[in-house]
């Protein structure tokens, strides 16, 4: 199955970095992204369950990097 938008659309930040609305406008945004990923994934062929699963290890691996990132300065 070919996919029918071969790009996932992320819209720059409204909100300054300090403003509160972000954080929200950061979740939805994402979250967005996120869920078109998965489904183009599966329609490549991969079981939702090993896809979210790889994003989960693939998230922590750069969670642990940024905290080294941030220890090392």
């Amino acid at each position: 199955m070919e996919p029918t938008n071969p790009t996932i659309q992320i819209s720059n930040p409204r909100y300054p970095a300090n403003d509160p609305y972000r954080v929200v406008e950061r979740e939805e945004v994402l979250a967005q992204a996120f869920r078109a990923f998965v489904q183009r994934a599966v329609a490549a062929g991969w079981k939702e369950s090993e896809v979210a699963l790889t994003l989960a290890d693939i998230a922590d691996d750069y969670v642990m990097a940024l905290a080294r990132r941030v220890q090392a300065n």
